[in-house]
C-alpha cells in the first residue's frame, strides 16, 4: 500500500494565484459601481402618485449593512476556525494523512484547510453580492419610503394626464423632489431609495446562514479517528449542539431579514427573493463547487491510498496460489446425486428441497 505523491509548492502557488485573479475579476463590476463610478445611477423607475406602498415612514435601520457584515464575518470565522482546528488535531493523531500537505513546505494542514474554506466562503459571498447589486441597479425598484423622502407636490399637473387618468411619473428627482430642493435629504438618500429589489441584507444573511448549516453538517460528520480525550469531548459537545446551532443560525438570518421589512427599507417580495438567492448560492458553493461531503481535503486525490498495477497483479496471483482445491471423494451418495443431476438438471435448482431430502425421496421411490 503506497501513498500517492502530493502537489508541488509551485503548483499550489500557481493555483492560488489563479484563484486570486478570478476573485479580482469577479468583483470588477462592483468596483466600477462603488469606486470608479460613484455617481452610477440605477434604472430610473417611475411611480404613481396614489401608490400607498411608497408612502411609509423613513425609519433608522435596526441592523445597518456594516453591522450585518461584521456579525456574519465573526460568526463564520469562529465556527470555521474551531471545526478545522479540531479536525486537524484529530487527523494528526490518527495518522490518516501525511505530515505536510505540500512536500518540501512548512505550511501546516490547518493553514491549507482554513484557506480552502475561507476561499469558498469568500467566493460565494462575493458572487451573492454581485448578483444582488446587479439586480438593484438593473431593476431600480423604489423603496417603501421613497415618496416620504422625495416629498413631491402631488398636483393634478404631476399626477394626472390630459385625460384625467393617473399618470406614471418619470421626471428626475431633482425636478420633483421638494425634500431634495429644500436640503432636507441628500442625493445619496434618493440614490439609495431606488435600490429596493432585492434585499442585500436577506441575500447575504441567508447565504452565510445556509453556508454554516451545510458546513457544520458535513465537517462534523465522518470525523477522523482520534485518541485524545479533550478532542473527543469537544467533538461530541459540538455534535450534540449542532442542530441547536443550526436552528439559531437560520433564526438569526430570518430576524435580520425581517428588520428590513419593519424598517420599511424593503418590500416583502424583496426580502423573500433575497433569501432564496442567498440559500441557492450557498448550496451551489458547498455542494457543487466545494463538494464538501465528498472531498475531505483539498488534496483528496493524492491522499487516497492506492495500489500500483504490478502490486495488484501480484496480489491476485498470490490469492490464486493460496486457493486450495478440495477433492471430493466418490461415494454412492455422490454418485446418486450426479445421476439425478443428469436425469433432472433443473430439479437441483429448487431451493426449497435440500440435496439430503432429495436423496431420501429418491431412496424411498
Amino acid at each position: 500500500m503506497t501513498l500517492l505523491s502530493g502537489p508541488s509548492c509551485e503548483e499550489v502557488l500557481a493555483k492560488a494565484c489563479l484563484e486570486v485573479v478570478g476573485l479580482l475579476i469577479l468583483i470588477t463590476p462592483m468596483a466600477y459601481i462603488y469606486v470608479f463610478s460613484s455617481n452610477y445611477d440605477p434604472y430610473h423607475r417611475g411611480f404613481f402618485c396614489d401608490d400607498q406602498n411608497l408612502k411609509h415612514p423613513y425609519l433608522p435601520q435596526t441592523v445597518p449593512i456594516v453591522q450585518c457584515v461584521l456579525i456574519w464575518a465573526a460568526t463564520s470565522t469562529f465556527f470555521i476556525v474551531i471545526v478545522e482546528t479540531l479536525r486537524s488535531w484529530a487527523a494528526a493523531q490518527s495518522g490518516s494523512r501525511r505530515q505536510k500537505p505540500i512536500p518540501n513546505s512548512r505550511a501546516p494542514w490547518i493553514a491549507v484547510e482554513l484557506y480552502r474554506y475561507f476561499a469558498y466562503f469568500t467566493l460565494g459571498a462575493l458572487t451573492t453580492l454581485l448578483f444582488t447589486e446587479l439586480s438593484k441597479y438593473t431593476i431600480g425598484r423604489l423603496r417603501p419610503h421613497f415618496l416620504t423622502l422625495c416629498k413631491p407636490k402631488l398636483t393634478p399637473e404631476l399626477c394626472q394626464d390630459e385625460f384625467g387618468y393617473n399618470r406614471f411619473v418619470t421626471e428626475s428627482d431633482e425636478e420633483i423632489c421638494e425634500g431634495f430642493k429644500s436640503g432636507e435629504i441628500t442625493a445619496k438618500q434618493l440614490h439609495e431609495a431606488r435600490l429596493s429589489f432585492l434585499s442585500g441584507h436577506a441575500s447575504f444573511s441567508f447565504y452565510c446562514g445556509m453556508f454554516l448549516i451545510v458546513y457544520l453538517q458535513a465537517r462534523l460528520s465522518n470525523f477522523p479517528k482520534h485518541q485524545s480525550t479533550a478532542v473527543r469531548i469537544i467533538y461530541r459537545t459540538l455534535k450534540v449542539l449542532r442542530p441547536f446551532i443550526q436552528f439559531a443560525i437560520i433564526i438569526l438570518s430570518f430576524w435580520i431579514s425581517l428588520t428590513r421589512i419593519s424598517n420599511y427599507f424593503h418590500h416583502p417580495m424583496d426580502v423573500l427573493t433575497g433569501a432564496c438567492v442567498g440559500m441557492s448560492f450557498a448550496i451551489v458553493t458547498l455542494m457543487v463547487i466545494a463538494d464538501v461531503f465528498t472531498k475531505d481535503s483539498p488534496f483528496w486525490r493524492t491522499l487516497e491510498r492506492g495500489v500500483s498495477t504490478d502490486s495488484r497483479g501480484e496480489n491476485q496471483e498470490s490469492q490464486r496460489s493460496n486457493t486450495t482445491s478440495m477433492t471430493v471423494p466418490i461415494t454412492p451418495y455422490n454418485t446418486e446425486i450426479l445421476d439425478m443431476n443428469k436425469r433432472e438438471p433443473f430439479a437441483m435448482i429448487d431451493n426449497n428441497v435440500t440435496m439430503e431430502e432429495r436423496h431420501t425421496l429418491k431412496t424411498k421411490m
